[in-house]
């Protein structure tokens, strides 16, 4: 097994996300108890259904298309799986971590919520984040979260694992009280060498306690539980021997790229970064040596992989011994993605690769069995889950987000033509003065486009951004940028008033 030797211990302005979005959320709460001359005057009636329990299983750093080596499984995600609708193509709207975290949980673009780049939240990430002068706000205790949200409807809140949101973490358990979870336990932060093997055994047996203990609760409950893993991956080869890594089986990237000329130039300032923060890869995969030391770092990542997926099915046991099962809701998912190698990259950041941002989504609704293992191909993005969450807990809202609850019973149909991407951390390679580290983007379901700027020059003109388009249906690896192609032309311009279209769709004040 590997040696797990623990390390030694400018954004952009953003638009205030308007009050009333916050008021036209909590409106949508529910309503009050009413007056006790309409209970009394109305006539018998049966009782309405318990709202559905809603258990969010989310992992850190998790991207959806890992190709799984013959005879390696991962059981405990296949329940999950075959026990609802598998969304195969929804994306992280934006990376790192806490950009990621915060669509997730307010339903909001990080352009709108404030959350651009990663708050503090580990020594080690923090001393990353001071030396690239990148550290955000805490999130705005103002703006509503699922959480809150969730608690106005009736719901019993909690929040176990990693948050990553504000910092520093409370070991309260009324610590994250003010976005909207009545208790919280075992909070862990932005994530350092080590820490998901440290902790995420204790986080899974802290949720299997909690749903033991919460079984006869007679009011609906939301319980996030929060892995760190596979997120150990971003210090890898640093802090791991790779030639103790199992042998899983894993196989180079096929769309490996030593040669990055041809894309944005931020992506080479970010394989500087991976090697930073990392530790050395190889930056080829042609030699013996080089392929080898890529099939052990992904085999590492299949071992976080399996690892995490003991411990969902310890969730999944602890939740079936409670006897919540039939009353609860499963939301498996991940906040971002790991390039893993492809085009030469790894982690996350300022990109539109699929591995950085389409992430694994599932929703099990027992109510819903018609649909079990079922798979929709409709585009979905995190920001989506708010409404989502709050339709199956009977709290309809206005969103600038889609409501999938359609999907769980009609998997074949469509809410999405578009999706924006954006993307404004500078720690994603901001470092360099005039470095074009941000993005504004679009995923449809045959491009994928983006176009690249400074902090300063988001807004325009055109002819200044430097861009990015893949044709998915001809090149599923992403490897031809077909910005440099002279008859792209059209298809740009027709692709940026797309983007424009978005941004004022879903990123103006509500």
């Amino acid at each position: 097994m590997p040696q797990h030797t623990p390390p030694t211990p400018d954004p952009r302005a953003i638009p205030d996300p308007g009050r009333r979005h916050l008021l036209s959320l909590l409106a949508a709460a529910p309503l009050a108890v009413p007056a006790l001359s309409t209970l009394t005057a109305a006539p018998a009636a049966a009782a309405p259904a318990r709202r559905p329990n809603i258990l969010v299983v989310m992992t850190d750093q998790e991207r959806a298309d890992i190709a799984l080596p013959s005879g390696f499984s991962l059981p405990a995600r296949h329940r999950i799986d075959a026990a609802g609708v598998r969304f195969a193509m929804h994306h992280t709207p934006t990376a790192p971590c806490t950009p990621a975290r915060s669509t997730f949980f307010t339903g909001l673009h990080a352009p709108a919520n404030g959350m651009i780049d990663n708050v503090g939240g580990s020594g080690f990430m923090d001393r990353v984040l001071e030396m690239t002068g990148s550290t955000n706000a805490d999130l705005d205790t103002a703006l509503p979260t699922l959480g809150t949200l969730l608690q106005q409807a009736g719901y019993h809140t909690a929040y176990i694992g990693k948050w990553h949101l504000s910092n520093p973490v409370s070991p309260d358990p009324a610590g994250l009280a003010s976005y909207g979870f009545h208790e919280s336990h075992d909070v862990l932060g932005g994530g350092g060498p080590n820490e998901g093997l440290q902790e995420d055994p204790g986080v899974a047996d802290r949720a299997v306690n909690w749903l033991r203990d919460n079984a006869a609760r007679p009011d609906p409950w939301l319980c996030v539980v929060s892995m760190v893993n596979p997120h150990d991956m971003m210090f890898c080869p640093r802090f791991y021997r790779l030639a103790d890594v199992p042998d899983h089986g894993a196989d180079v990237p096929p769309n490996f790229e030593t040669d990055l000329s041809t894309k944005p130039r931020v992506q080479s300032t970010w394989r500087t970064l991976n090697t930073a923060v990392g530790g050395v890869m190889p930056g080829e995969v042609t030699s013996p040596e080089g392929r080898r030391q890529w099939q052990q770092w992904g085999n590492w990542y299949l071992e976080l992989m399996l690892r995490t997926d003991e411990l969902i099915g310890r969730v999944l046991d602890g939740l079936n011994s409670s006897g919540a099962a039939q009353e609860t809701v499963i939301v498996r998912v991940s906040d971002h993605g790991e390039l893993g190698g492809a085009h030469g990259l790894r982690q996350k950041g300022a990109m539109i690769y699929r591995e950085n941002n389409r992430v694994p989504l599932t929703i099990a609704d027992p109510r819903a069995p018609e649909t079990h293992g079922t798979t929709t191909a409709g585009l979905t993005s995190h920001i989506d889950l708010v409404p989502t969450l709050a339709a199956l807990a009977g709290v309809p809202l206005p969103s600038t987000g889609r409501d999938l609850t359609s999907l769980l019973h009609t998997p074949e149909a469509d809410v999405r033509e578009a999706l924006l991407l954006t993307s404004d951390a500078k720690s994603s390679g901001g470092q360099t003065p005039g470095a074009r580290y941000c993005l504004r983007g679009t995923i449809t379901p045959r491009y994928s486009f983006a176009r690249y700027s400074t902090a300063e020059g988001i807004d325009g003109p055109r002819n200044e951004f430097e861009y990015e388009l893949y044709d998915r249906h001809e090149d599923p690896l992403e490897m031809r940028n077909l910005a440099h192609e002279p008859t792209a032309a059209p298809l740009i311009d027709e692709l940026n008033d797309l983007v424009d279209q978005l941004i004022t769709e879903e990123l103006a004040p509500h």
